[in-house]
């Protein structure tokens, strides 16, 4: 099942992390030629495709977990950056779900340069993004639980 999370974060980056990153590009490019902004459009793009791959297993352990939360009631999970599994699972998930849209993230200090990521996700948002990228998100969640 990793195949099919890396298959909806390299969708999500296509379509959403890498694309906003490539207008960047393209909007602080005064000077640059036409093909050194299209290079750094394609860089931009392998850089989030180069994430997405690095970050599947994590983002599919948050989203495991924060569907086990919201299957018993509760509307957001807790991630403590001084946990290295934690902190990884908190970058995938605000890095691909909150930039578009899909969650929302708080932050609460935990003690000096250290952080609880209060993560809330939004599923009907999210499952809608699923059917367009043609991930069945009902089994993704049941073979994550």
């Amino acid at each position: 099942m990793t195949d099919e999370v890396q298959r909806f974060l390299h969708y999500i980056a296509e379509h959403y992390t890498g694309r906003e990153e490539a207008k960047d590009i393209e909007r602080s490019a005064a000077a640059e030629t036409a093909d050194e902004i299209v290079a750094g459009q394609r860089r931009v793009m392998r850089k989030e495709r180069a994430l997405a791959d690095r970050l599947a297993r994590p983002f599919q352990r948050g989203l495991r977990r924060a569907y086990a939360a919201h299957r018993a009631g509760g509307d957001a999970i807790s991630l403590d950056d001084r946990d290295p599994e934690e902190n990884q699972m908190a970058e995938a998930l605000i890095h691909f779900l909150v930039g578009p849209g899909l969650a929302r993230s708080m932050t609460r200090e935990t003690e000096p340069m250290h952080y609880t990521y209060i993560i809330t996700i939004n599923w009907e948002k999210l499952a809608v993004l699923a059917h367009e990228a043609n991930i069945d998100l009902e089994a993704l969640l049941k073979s994550a639980t």
